[in-house]
Parts: C-alpha cells; structure tokens; sequence
C-alpha cells in the first residue's frame, strides 16, 4: 500500500465525516441529547417494545446506566414505558410522538445535506456509490475481523458460592460492572 495515497484517504475521509459530523452535532446541541441517549432512541426505533434489559445487553452497558438514560428520555417525553399484562416486571419501550419527530428531524437534515452533495457530483455519483460500497464493504470486514480477536472479558460471579470459568467467586456487588466503572473498587 502506498503510504502517501493512504495518508490522503485518511485525510479526506476525515474531511468527509467532519462535514456530516458538523451537521449532527449542531442538532444535538440544539435539541440538548446525548450520544448515549440517542443511541437509546435509535435502539428503540429499530425495536419497538424492546426491554430496558435487552438494551442494556444491546448497547454493551449496565442496566443501571440504561435505565437512568430511558428514565430521562421518559422524562423528557421521547420515550414510553408500557407494561406486560402477564409479566408487570418487563417494561416494553417505544417512542412518544415527540420522540419519533425528534428522530426524524436529526434523520431529515442528514439526508437533505447527502442530497445536496450527490447533486454536486452529477455524472460522478455512480463512481462514488460503487467507491462507498466497496469502502463500506471493507470497512465491514475489518470491523468482523477486529470483534473476533478482541476477547471477551471473563464473568464475575454475582452471588457467592458460583464459580464461572475458574474465578473466585465473589460477594454481591463486588467486582460488577456499574455505570461509573467498578462497584467495591473504590
């Protein structure tokens, strides 16, 4: 690989997200939303009736820090919070109206701004979808090949007296994942 042509694909790719990135991060300072809290509004977008549990695992994040994101966007009025008839405990999340607005409004400028550049770019949009594909591809592939040698860290026991994959087992709350970093560390 030729490190000048790689150098000035990193240099304009980043160009290219900041232009995009510029865009979002104006609606979301204006709309006063977290990166966390709309990766929460998109999960539910993308799963209507999904748990506060589910998303946790979804997101890769304590359910204690979910929950108090979803208590928030609750708050807020951009989430619902439903019950089960047969099952009080589960909790089924969906967007308010407000919050399907909300998340079409950051999905509608996006879009119109990608409109304006592929506009720009006339006859050359075919060569550039087929160059995104192709970048979209292997940037895939790259990330698939990264998840699987990244290990994944071993389970600490939640009550004593279990033993998962050779660890010692531990007391309740020690060792556990919170939304700070680790509870009994302090």
């Amino acid at each position: 690989m030729d490190a000048e042509q790689s150098a000035e694909f990193r240099r304009l790719y980043g160009h290219v997200v900041h232009n995009l990135d510029s865009i979002r991060l104006r609606q979301w300072e204006e709309l006063r939303i977290t990166l966390p809290q709309l990766r929460v509004l998109y999960a539910v977008r993308r799963a209507p009736g999904i748990t506060t549990g589910e998303m946790a695992r979804l997101l890769g994040i304590s359910v204690s820090t979910t929950s108090g994101l979803v208590i928030k966007l609750v708050d807020r009025g951009l989430l619902q919070r439903t019950t089960l008839p047969e099952d009080r405990r589960q909790e089924p999340l969906y967007l308010s109206a407000t919050g399907e607005a909300l998340v079409g409004e950051l999905l509608v400028e996006g879009r119109v701004f990608l409109d304006r550049v592929a506009e720009r770019l006339g006859n050359e949009l075919p060569a550039v979808v087929v160059a995104l594909g192709r970048l979209a591809t292997a940037s895939s592939e790259v990330r698939a090949e990264d998840a699987e040698t990244v290990p994944s860290p071993a389970p600490h026991p939640s009550r004593w007296g279990e033993d998962r994959a050779g660890s010692i087992p531990l007391p309740q709350g020690v060792g556990e994942r919170t939304g700070r970093g680790t509870r009994g560390a302090e």
